[in-house]
């Protein structure tokens, strides 16, 4: 058995970080404190899962198990290699701009998120076939060796609520829409800049029409992962 060791550099200190939205119909969206942002689609994803799911449900039909271990085998790889892809660009990004990774929470997403019995027969669509949590296990060991801080942050609003002002907006696919501020622009990009901006305040459950949910006081809870005064 071979044994190797490496020296792992302590994250450095930075005061901005990028926000990271992850999704299936882009896979990432990487936003920079200024606005820009990098989108990672892979377009021909869907496809390839589509050609996969009819593949192995001619081969299930057929019984031919052994040609469907190796079909799902490269399936993985496949999805694999391009998250690797994607960490190695994000790392490299955070490296080149000197800032830290924010990542939303995602943990428990296929329990508490609801799918149509139609979402779910389509692999292209099924939330359960998303390999984010891949993804993430690859930024964080990338962003370890770079030097890089990563820190993960609550998931809810950062998508429903205006990277401008703050408001509950009106979201359609990939169009986001403010009546607060008239801000319009791509919902992915929004909530990525949510993310990258994030002031570590818990959101109150219950929301009033056009209250500031990104900076809305702490009422009860206290701010995340401190006590109250």
């Amino acid at each position: 058995m071979l044994s190797v060791s490496m020296d792992v550099p302590d994250a450095k200190n930075v005061n901005q970080w990028i926000g990271v939205d992850r999704g299936q119909n882009h896979l990432s969206v990487a936003s920079l404190p200024d606005g820009r942002a990098k989108f990672w689609t892979f377009g021909n994803i869907r496809q390839i899962r589509r050609k996969y799911q009819k593949q192995r449900k001619s081969l299930q039909k057929q019984k031919k198990l052994k040609t469907l271990k190796r079909l799902e085998s490269k399936e993985r790889r496949t999805i694999t290699h391009v998250n690797h892809i994607i960490s190695k660009e994000l790392v490299q990004l955070a490296v080149d701009c000197n800032c830290g990774i924010r990542l939303e929470d995602l943990s428990n997403i296929r329990k508490t998120s609801k799918q149509r019995k139609k979402t779910k027969s389509d692999a292209a669509q099924n939330r359960d076939f998303w390999c984010y949590y891949q993804l993430e296990n690859f930024i964080f060991y990338k962003a370890k060796l770079a030097g890089i801080p990563v820190e993960k942050v609550p998931a809810p609003y950062t998508s429903k609520s205006c990277c401008k002002c703050g408001a509950i907006g009106s979201r359609n696919k990939h169009h986001f829409a403010c009546k607060r501020c008239d801000s319009k622009y791509h919902a992915d990009w929004g909530a990525s800049q949510n993310i990258g901006k994030w002031l570590g305040l818990n959101c109150s459950l219950v929301l009033e029409k056009d209250t500031s949910v990104m900076d809305v006081s702490v009422q009860e809870s206290g701010a995340h992962g401190t006590p109250l005064n």
